[in-house]
């Protein structure tokens, strides 16, 4: 009876101590490794004193707290949004875009919202206008290399 009295102590600590996963700590990891180590060396410990149960009981409970305290302490990185910067058009890319039938508007919604600048030169221009290139999308990226 004992037996399984402590595996449901041992079981309900381990799941109290998951927590949140907004929790903007480690708290949980910390009591959820400090509490499996504890219960291993409490066990290794209690079995040589003839009370292996108990010694996992009383580890588990003491790493738990340990480790939920060092937890505490450390930060969980922030997580990366989707709401990031697109990376920068290059202009292979925005010739691409035109050969593949992209809509002007939409070219020129991708490389604002990418924040893309530019600095063309007249072979650029050039360059440009023979791919196909409308002058709205040349306008647009002129504009935004100032």
């Amino acid at each position: 009876m004992k037996r399984y009295l402590y595996s449901f102590l041992i079981l309900l600590f381990v799941l109290v101590a998951c927590g949140c996963a907004s929790n903007k700590t480690r708290i949980a990891e910390g009591a959820g490794i400090g509490g499996a180590v504890g219960a291993l060396a409490g066990g290794i410990i209690g079995y040589q004193s003839g009370h292996p149960l108990q010694g996992a009981a009383i580890g588990a409970a003491v790493g738990g707290g340990t480790g939920a305290v060092v937890g505490s302490q450390i930060k969980k990185p922030a997580p990366e949004t989707s709401t990031s910067p697109a990376a920068q058009l290059t202009m292979q890319q925005i010739v691409d875009l035109t050969k593949q039938g992209v809509s002007s508007d939409e070219i020129i919604t991708k490389i604002k919202s990418a924040n893309s600048k530019y600095s063309l030169t007249a072979d650029d221009l050039d360059y440009l206008q023979k791919q196909g290139v409308s002058q709205r999308v040349i306008e647009t990226m002129q504009v935004s290399g100032k």
